[in-house]
């Protein structure tokens, strides 16, 4: 597996929607689109807009947001959050991730 079979398209925009739905930093907007051209990846601001135009805020972190990552963390973590945007047809659960399975995959046994 090399860093172009997990680095897609439909990856980079699922870490956008998961950025946005928790209030994420505007860092992240220059980050994803440096770490998208490593790998010839199209992702411009373009692609925050549209994705974030139809992505809801549902946990409001800090540093722009309310609550402290640790509560996220208290009641179960990033993982459940993504489950729950998995279930609602938010992110493609095909992206194949680091773990050789897919976003569905490492999902399944999550509780939320």
């Amino acid at each position: 597996m090399k860093p172009r079979d997990i680095m897609t398209k439909a990856a980079f925009e699922n870490a956008i929607k998961v950025i946005i739905a928790l209030g994420g930093s505007t860092n992240a907007v220059i980050h994803l689109i440096g770490m998208a051209r490593t790998v010839d990846v199209d992702l411009g601001l373009d692609d925050f807009v549209r994705v974030g135009s139809v992505t809801p805020l549902l946990a409001d972190v800090r540093p722009s947001g309310k609550y402290m990552m640790s509560e996220l963390v208290a009641i179960g973590g990033i993982q459940p959050l993504m489950k729950r945007m998995l279930d609602a047809g938010m992110l493609d659960g095909t992206c194949l991730t680091v773990t050789g399975k897919t976003l569905a995959e490492n999902l399944a046994d999550v509780q939320d």
